[in-house]
């Protein structure tokens, strides 16, 4: 039995790598899947940069523009696209994985540092390793978020996270209410919302409304652009960038929610100027910095004029005597909707 299970592994690792030497592997040419052939000793040598060489090539700054598995798309200030890869030990000094929008320094192929990044978006990492922060995108000028009023529903939690990252990196936010051919009027929750923003775009893919405006938003920006699953960000890229030809797919109708559609980070030139970084619909981003009583000072729209005025200095503004927000939800002037999302975004830090 057991050589029986050995003898399929073999073979199936065996039509990996007849796959990954004839360009198909993943839909990606010559994605790289090393199995135990590249663990061996002589094999590592083979793949790892040596420093004599880098001295003696000549090296170039260029632009991430995609990152895959231990390589990375990159365009050199010549034009040229080249696929460099990266290992542990060749960003060292930057102490990162190169992120798209970086801007690394290339040596015979291989990625040896990192620019000093302006800004970052950042979401946490896998299961087993949640308290490592992955860079999703480096060096963008602005947020902008596609969401829809329904068809998937309006999503807070997704929406205050980036609201919150976009404050912290004082970078300015916009909120694109995508499918608005089909809003009657918007939900006073959500009004409430768009008054956080520093723009609101509202736009349909499909009938083209509102694409102006936001090229006009994007001219000569960096962006990165993120949704929720379904929202059409997908579509709208297109409409942005003819050339992307991204994959679209509709909202399933059984639960509301939207499929995949972008799996990782891609840089995309605008034809008017600037560029999108698209990014996955991820469903948690990375607050991880950020200390419970900082987010109960800081989550916006709870404060007036952004001052803190519950009685307490720790309030969570859960049960707490004489606890200002709970005052304002009670009033009317906080939604129900938009302290679920805080409730939310605490539990995630606890």
């Amino acid at each position: 039995m057991q050589n029986a299970k050995r003898r399929q592994w073999r073979e199936k690792r065996g039509n990996a790598m007849q796959q990954m030497h004839s360009g198909v592997l993943d839909e990606k040419p010559l994605k790289e899947r090393w199995s135990r052939e590249g663990k061996t000793e002589a094999k590592r040598k083979k793949l790892k940069p040596l420093e004599e060489n880098f001295l003696a090539e000549q090296k170039e700054y260029g632009l991430v523009l995609s990152v895959h598995r231990r390589s990375c798309e990159v365009r050199l200030q010549s034009g040229k696209e080249i696929k460099a890869f990266y290992l542990a030990k060749s960003v060292e000094e930057a102490r990162e994985f190169p992120a798209v929008g970086d801007i690394a320094l290339i040596g015979e192929n291989f990625i040896i540092g990192l620019k000093p990044r302006k800004s970052v978006l950042t979401r946490p990492g896998p299961r087993t390793r949640e308290s490592q922060e992955l860079v999703q995108a480096a060096n963008i000028d602005q947020i902008a978020i596609v969401m829809s009023l329904e068809n998937p529903p309006f999503n807070f939690g997704f929406a205050d996270r980036f609201l919150l990252t976009a404050n912290f990196n004082n970078l300015p936010f916009i909120l694109i209410l995508n499918k608005c051919d089909l809003m009657e009027n918007i939900p006073s929750e959500i009004q409430e919302f768009i008054e956080l923003t520093d723009n609101t775009i509202l736009t349909s893919a499909e009938s083209g409304n509102g694409i102006e405006e936001l090229k006009e938003k994007l001219h000569s920006k960096i962006s990165v652009f993120s949704g929720q699953s379904g929202v059409g960000k997908s579509s709208l890229i297109n409409k942005l960038v003819p050339s992307a030809l991204l994959n679209t797919s509709e909202v399933r109708k059984k639960d509301g929610k939207g499929r995949h559609t972008t799996v990782a980070s891609s840089y995309l030139d605008l034809p008017e100027g600037g560029a999108v970084i698209d990014t996955p619909g991820i469903r948690a981003l990375g607050i991880m910095n950020l200390s419970t009583d900082e987010l109960a000072r800081c989550f916006p729209g709870f404060f007036e004029s952004d001052v803190f005025d519950c009685k307490f200095k720790d309030c969570k503004h859960q049960s707490e005597p004489d606890c200002a927000v709970l005052k304002r939800i009670s009033e009317g002037h906080i939604s129900e909707a938009r302290y679920k999302s805080y409730l939310r975004i605490l539990g995630s830090l606890l």
